[in-house]
């Protein structure tokens, strides 16, 4: 598992991107006077706006950080700074406006840095108010199932081969969402039916805070191909581990053990001591 960030050079491009568009970068971390991220509360989507009487509401929505400050105070930009100390973005408010939004997921090709984040409120140079946000994306597998041992569930039954289909069960703890972009099924039946190390299926779904179930789209558990069979009277039980690609935060993995069994008709069991073994035989209905 390894943790994702942006690299150097991403990082100066941004910087250099928002030069040629006029924006300062001499002020960028808030002061001892603002607001205390120990005594944060959280609203509903989880971001913490801390105490701030200029910074009244910080929403995450879709794919922008959408922040909204009092109708009572003069700000003409707000900052967002990243936790290396680098102005990630600014914007400006003009003519009275009191909302704006930053984009921080789709927008680059790197990934996005997490960590705590200053949000700073300028009124021309001068500072007028900064409070600590804490973006993160902390996803987990939690569960793996398989269509033939969980038919209730919501797969593709116009397929004929559903039922080797997979889901993946993904928990976001964070405070954002995060972006799946991949699932790597290493040592996976299919895998092993093409005589591959792994099988990687592309995907494009958003993990916001909470669980999130992302159906397979391929035949993860399948063990009969269009020209051969897999001879699972080679193996034993083997492990399968499934690597979600993510955007935002680390790439969590999973694995579960499956025991081949059979000769002509290969048997599958998953061996999991958390759930109720079960098996299935291609072509069995």
């Amino acid at each position: 598992m390894t943790e994702n960030s942006n690299t150097d050079g991403s990082r100066i491009a941004r910087r250099s991107v928002l030069a040629t568009l006029g924006v300062s970068t001499a002020t960028l971390a808030g002061c001892a006077s603002g607001s205390d991220p120990s005594n944060n509360s959280t609203n509903g989507n989880g971001i913490s706006a801390g105490d701030s009487d200029v910074f009244t509401s910080v929403e995450i929505a879709e794919e922008s950080l959408e922040i909204e400050v009092a109708d009572d105070t003069s700000v003409e930009f707000i900052n967002l700074v990243d936790p290396s100390g680098e102005l990630y973005d600014q914007q400006r408010l003009e003519n009275g406006e009191t909302e704006t939004s930053f984009e921080i997921l789709g927008r680059y090709e790197d990934d996005f840095p997490t960590g705590k984040y200053e949000l700073v409120a300028l009124d021309g140079d001068d500072q007028v108010d900064t409070t600590t946000l804490t973006l993160e994306a902390n996803c987990t597998i939690t569960d793996v199932l398989w269509a033939a041992e969980n038919p209730d569930m919501g797969w593709d039954k116009n397929s004929p081969t559903w039922e080797t289909y997979a889901a993946v069960v993904i928990e976001n703890t964070g405070t954002i969402p995060s972006l799946l972009t991949e699932l790597e099924w290493e040592g996976a039946p299919v895998a092993r039916l093409q005589s591959k190390k792994s099988q990687s299926y592309y995907h494009e779904a958003r993990l916001p805070p909470g669980e999130t179930t992302v159906y397979s789209k391929g035949s993860v558990y399948a063990t009969d191909g269009a020209v051969h069979s897999l001879n699972c009277s080679d193996l034993e039980t083997e492990p399968m581990t499934v690597t979600a690609v993510v955007q935002v935060g680390p790439d969590p993995s999973y694995t579960q053990d499956i025991e081949y069994g059979g000769d002509q008709s290969c048997s599958l069991t998953i061996v999991n001591s958390d759930s109720t073994r079960g098996s299935f035989s291609e072509g069995e209905s």
